[in-house]
């Protein structure tokens, strides 16, 4: 089911992604002035010693047909839920059933057409799928999204925080101090905001979710990082902000995981000049499932902390995780090693 609600104010294109850059592999001979060299790379990243089962593609445990995972009755809201990631994080939350599915993004068209192929995908499902096109880096805009939510009688029940922007990819005092706090604004500020609105809504007093789509270039200096220092410096930040807010918020109330989506080309990538033979890549149904996972009971134990979403999660769920995230408050956490 499709359903359009009047818009507010949409982003510009280039407020959220930066002009493509190609980014190809050190054996490729590109003439474009930046592209950016990485090396192959075929295994995944992020292998804690808790962990031994990592994925690359849907399993059982994080089906969004599993009773256990059913969104039945909620309403989910998806910042960047247009495309890549986002797109198969609202396919996910449509098969698990929910009662409605808002797309969040700043181009109408593309929300338009993104939830025209949702209901295309899924013509039996019950589900509402809105696209709604906001200034999410407005105050005013998203002040005005939540307040036409409370006058038509609208509870967001599950927040998923995806839209972002990659900054500059050049060094950080290469950049510009504008630049860098424009990054800082929609990676930082814009989930601060939202979780806000989240939190304060009125009218209803169920159990909320925020998911936080992060990177692994929060943490990943040597790499990610380095070809992205705004990035991942910005996304560091944002996913801090969630940190805590979490240590101060209880999951009874509103339930805050941070979560790495893993290596999945999308869209973006595509146009950046990212190939399909650069990595062995994961399927994007991967972190669109885990992300159903996070909002659930099961993951209530990661409240407050980073996952990835190849992690196994009956790993996960198992006691000694539990045991090793009560033992060390910061396990899974941002902080600084060695203090």
């Amino acid at each position: 089911m499709l359903l359009s609600l009047n818009s507010t104010t949409a982003f510009n294109q280039s407020d959220l992604a930066p002009a493509p850059i190609p980014i190809t592999p050190e054996s490729t001979n590109s003439t474009h002035p930046n592209t950016i060299k990485m090396a192959p790379a075929t295994t995944v990243t992020l292998r804690p010693s808790t962990i031994k089962t990592l994925h690359k593609a849907p399993y059982p445990a994080i089906s969004p047909l599993r009773p256990e995972l059913s969104q039945a009755g909620k309403t989910i809201l998806i910042a960047g839920g247009s495309s890549g990631i986002g797109f198969a994080i609202a396919r996910a939350f449509v098969q698990a059933h929910a009662s409605r599915v808002i797309l969040l993004g700043r181009r109408e068209a593309i929300l338009t057409q993104a939830a025209a192929t949702l209901s295309s995908e899924t013509p039996s499902s019950a589900t509402t799928i809105v696209p709604i096109a906001c200034d999410i880096n407005d105050l005013a805009s998203t002040a005005s999204l939540f307040s036409n939510f409370r006058k038509d009688n609208i509870y967001i029940d599950v927040l998923v925080l995806n839209a972002a922007t990659t900054g500059p990819m050049q060094p950080i005092l290469d950049s510009g101090v504008s630049t860098i706090w424009k990054a800082y604004e929609i990676n930082v500020r814009t989930l601060l905001d939202l979780t806000d609105h989240l939190y304060h809504q009125e009218g209803g007093n169920r159990k909320k979710y925020l998911i936080n789509v992060s990177s692994s270039a929060i943490h990943n200096f040597e790499s990610d990082a380095t070809v992205m220092p705004t990035y991942g410096l910005t996304k560091n930040a944002g996913t801090l902000l969630m940190q805590q807010i979490a240590k101060d918020v209880s999951a009874d109330e509103m339930q805050i995981v941070s979560f790495h989506p893993g290596g999945v080309l999308t869209d973006l990538g595509r146009v950046n000049g990212i190939s399909e033979d650069l990595y062995d890549w994961d399927d994007e149904r991967l972190p669109g499932q885990f992300a159903v996972w996070l909002a659930s009971e099961e993951a209530k134990s990661a409240h407050g902390r980073m996952l990835a979403a190849h992690w196994d999660v009956e790993e996960l769920k198992g006691e000694s995780v539990k045991e090793k995230m009560e033992a060390e408050w910061n396990y899974w956490k941002v902080g600084v090693i060695g203090m």
